[in-house]
């Protein structure tokens, strides 16, 4: 015979295994697809246009697609409807202080095949030379997601903690947030045409 105190404990228990299990069955598609897909790499360089005086700062981000759609019908060589985002701070010295300015831009992309893939952000050269822009920026956060799932994120080590990063996205909300640049909307349009997937540009 199980007391009284202990049945007690026993259904506290069973009640919270189901409350995870019913968690975890409903973020499994998420899941999987965070197995599926990786950020490996960001390189940030100042990089000059054809013909250009100034040079731009560009955010390469390297994608790697691991598998394909499960899906019936679907084709398992390809991976439908993942957006990339990008968002950075920027500081520099001014006479009245540090001063900070805060950039972003998603890519949306119907469908990416197995394999690498490298999406590429530019700040124009003005911005660049205005804000003395050079190497690893300030703070950035990058994420990948899968309809409406975040299922991968790389953030800077001073947004982890968990009030910088929402003061970060507060702040992102009055950022220069058009004039962060798609590859296909500067002159690097053509520019490394083999790993450089075909992105439309979405609002957040």
């Amino acid at each position: 015979m199980i007391s009284e105190g202990y049945a007690g404990i026993g259904l506290s228990m069973m009640r919270f295994v189901c409350a995870f299990l019913l968690l975890l069955i409903g973020s499994w598609p998420a899941l999987a697809r965070a197995a599926e897909v990786e950020l490996v790499k960001l390189d940030f360089d100042l990089v000059e246009a054809p013909g250009g005086r100034d040079p731009w700062y560009q955010i390469a981000l390297t994608l790697s697609v691991e598998r394909g759609e499960r899906a019936s019908g679907a084709n398992p060589r390809f991976m439908d409807d993942l957006e990339v985002r990008f968002s950075f701070a920027t500081s520099a010295e001014t006479q009245a202080g540090l001063r900070y300015r805060f950039y972003s831009a998603a890519a949306e992309y119907p469908t990416l095949e197995v394999g690498r893939h490298v999406v590429r952000y530019y700040l124009p050269p003005e911005l660049v030379k205005r804000d003395r822009v050079r190497g690893e920026p300030f703070a950035f956060v990058a994420e990948v997601l899968a309809g409406e799932d975040v299922v991968e994120s790389v953030l800077s080590d001073n947004l982890k903690d968990r009030s910088n990063l929402a003061n970060f996205r507060e702040r992102l909300r009055s950022g220069e947030n058009s004039v962060l640049r798609l590859q296909d909307e500067t002159p690097f349009a053509w520019s490394s045409p083999r790993d450089t997937p075909v992105a439309k540009r979405r609002q957040f």
